[in-house]
């Protein structure tokens, strides 16, 4: 009897969210794009979320004042009123493109006393002008997600609707757990976020700690410093907890070999790679793909 009533609030809390839709629209825009090489589009704004999947070849994202460059297995989070002109890579791009009105993430209520972590309740920080525009890398989970609804809506079978509803419920929760992990609290010395931002877009690259206290612009040593003090680990141990947490998520959610994977995330030999993941993990990569 149980089990039969929470069914019924979950069928009718689906058929409540798509029923009071704008127009009863799950998406404005659902569908895989090919530009060739330098097209451009744009500049333009809309009230829109707009996710994109560069499913092939690179891009670049213009905003006001910056410009975002875009590779392959990359996804970009553009929020609503954001002006910005899309430019494709010299080898052409091809898109996995989603775009759907905030309302849809609106109708999933969240209760501040329940998130424990003191994290900023979502979805508020899609709307704010920090995360004018979100950048993903190797977040194959976020990937998926944005597949299942485009797939749903392109097929239309029975009881879609309900599936996007549930899948957008996901994203957002991805994204949340992203953002989480991707940024500190306001509170945290600027100069450890801005190692921090820099370290999680250029683990999968060939960096140390030389490249990171130079882009921030203080000595290796104070660095050193501020991550003790913060988190009680080394920028060193970071980097590694970083990649690592990246090779999983490709160990359990893709067909990549170990190999593959390994040089993916920032990792300069195997056998580097093989031994940094026991440290951490306790088993090898091979035991997790099993």
């Amino acid at each position: 009897m149980d089990n039969h009533i929470e069914q019924s609030s979950l069928w009718n809390l689906l058929e409540h969210i798509t029923e009071n839709l704008k127009s009863k629209r799950l998406a404005d825009v659902f569908r895989f794009i090919s530009f060739y090489p330098g097209e451009t589009y744009g500049p333009h704004k809309h009230l829109r979320i707009e996710i994109n999947y560069v499913k092939r070849g690179n891009c670049i994202l213009h905003l006001d004042n910056e410009s975002v460059t875009f590779r392959e297995g990359e996804i970009m989070i553009i929020t609503s009123d954001v002006n910005h002109l899309f430019e494709a890579g010299s080898e052409g791009t091809t898109l996995m493109q989603l775009e759907f009105l905030p309302e849809i993430f609106s109708h999933f209520s969240w209760n501040t006393e329940v998130m424990a972590n003191g994290s900023t309740p979502a979805p508020v920080f899609l709307f704010s002008e920090e995360n004018r525009l979100i950048k993903i890398i190797n977040n194959v989970r976020i990937m998926r997600a944005v597949q299942r609804i485009v797939n749903e809506l392109e097929a239309k079978s029975p009881y879609y609707q309900y599936l996007v509803v549930m899948y957008y419920a996901e994203l957002l929760i991805l994204i949340c757990r992203y953002m989480d992990e991707a940024y500190l609290p306001i509170c945290t010395n600027e100069s450890l976020k801005k190692a921090i931002a820099y370290i999680r877009l250029n683990y999968h690259t060939d960096i140390n700690i030389h490249c990171v206290a130079r882009y921030v612009g203080i000595s290796e040593r104070y660095l050193r410093i501020l991550f003790s003090q913060y988190l009680n680990l080394s920028p060193l141990d970071y980097l590694n907890q970083i990649r690592i947490n990246k090779a999983i998520e490709l160990l359990r959610n893709t067909e990549m070999s170990i190999k593959e994977i390994c040089f993916q995330c920032g990792f300069q030999s195997p056998q580097y790679f093989s031994r940094i993941f026991k440290q951490q993990m306790g088993i090898s990569p091979r035991e997790i793909t099993k």
